[in-house]
């Protein structure tokens, strides 16, 4: 009799047991099949990108690479004081400095986008004028190869430089002091007027620092106002973010990676090879390498590459795009980054690329020439 109560008592259990469980596969079945959010992918283009860079669609990143997204130009904030800053302007455009009837205007020309527009710097050399524009965020890696840590090594060079100013750093102070209004200008920046080397290139330095680039469409648009790129150009950033891989090289505000790659066209003006990094460094895996330009207002700084050799950016889009063919004698010097590789864009996809690119830049600098003391 105690068996039987025990078996109709379990018989119940396994009856209500299989009856909850049912209930809930139910539940679950009536489910509607649209309850979970719809794919990005499955997103038009404009609305997967209106929003903020977070939630944008997944980068085509490389293994290894750093991420860093795309973002807005930062304001950058002027510790220098004003005084300083107009010392170093006119410093800037005074070719007393050098003894070539050169200064550091005369390569770097503001109605260019602070370049010459010359394959390489009008002074000679092997090397393209690169824009000075936004440089203040270089520190640590000035110059095309990064061989100057500071802007003092920086303007050392450049001024001292056979192919350039072809001045002498150390003479500056005395040349300076002889020039009544020069003594006038630094008692006005500094208190006094004490001429020295390291004051010299100070001044220069807070002029250099203070030349930044203004807003583009693409600040605007990343800031909220999607309107301010249409339809080829979003497509272009897509692309730009994906299957064209730019952003491995080109990201951050100021769309570089501050990295050195080598992009394979090595031979300079005498078809000699131009070894980049490694001339300074000695270190092999640094043949051929260059830093990675910035790419605000690129559309204005034509010709491209440290050698000057591709006269414009659709045809670098171009080659790019085909994976860097050596063209015109071009040869490779070192080992060819891994990031470049044919990337199989049709002729509509290179169009947008380009489009976007054109977004990045801001207004023609506008400077008036100061007038130099004497």
């Amino acid at each position: 009799m105690r068996h039987r109560t025990v078996y109709i008592f379990l018989s119940i259990l396994t009856a209500v047991v299989l009856s909850v469980q049912c209930t809930k596969s139910s539940m679950d079945t009536d489910e509607p099949e649209n309850s979970s959010p719809e794919p990005e992918v499955n997103k038009p283009l404009r609305e997967q990108y209106s929003s903020s860079p977070d939630l944008w669609p997944s980068a085509n990143w490389f293994s290894g690479v750093t991420k860093k997204e795309l973002a807005f130009l930062p304001e950058r904030v002027q510790t220098e004081s004003p005084k300083v800053v107009e010392l170093g302007k006119i410093l800037f455009f005074d070719s007393r400095l050098g003894k070539r009837n050169n200064s550091c205007a005369s390569c770097h020309v503001a109605e260019n986008y602070w370049i010459d527009r010359a394959v390489v710097a009008v002074g000679g050399g092997n090397r393209n004028t690169p824009s000075i524009q936004d440089s203040w965020h270089l520190d640590g890696h000035l110059m095309l190869d990064g061989r100057a840590k500071t802007f003092a090594e920086q303007l050392t060079i450049a001024i001292e430089s056979p192919h350039e100013m072809a001045g002498d750093v150390q003479a500056l102070p005395g040349l300076l002091q002889a020039i009544a209004g020069y003594r006038i200008l630094f008692q006005e920046a500094y208190a006094d007027d004490n001429i020295t080397t390291e004051r010299i290139l100070a001044a220069l330095t807070a002029y250099t620092k203070s030349i930044v680039s203004g807003e583009t469409s693409f600040d605007r648009f990343i800031k909220g106002e999607f309107s301010a790129l249409n339809d080829q150009q979003l497509e272009g950033l897509h692309l730009f973010r994906t299957k064209a891989a730019c952003i491995n090289c080109h990201n951050g505000p100021f769309f570089t990676d501050l990295q050195y790659h080598n992009l394979g066209n090595s031979l300079d003006q005498q078809q000699l090879p131009d070894y980049g990094r490694f001339n300074f460094t000695n270190i092999n895996a640094d043949r051929g390498k260059f830093r990675t330009p910035g790419l605000r207002n690129v559309a204005h700084t034509a010709p491209y590459l440290h050698n000057g050799s591709v006269a414009s950016l659709d045809l670098l889009v171009d080659l790019l795009s085909d994976g860097m063919p050596q063209m015109n004698g071009q040869r490779i010097s070192g080992v060819l980054s891994p990031h470049i590789k044919p990337l199989n864009l049709s002729r509509d996809e290179r169009s947008a690329l380009l489009a976007f690119i054109n977004t990045l830049s801001s207004e023609r600098p506008a400077v008036t020439r100061p007038t130099l003391p004497n």
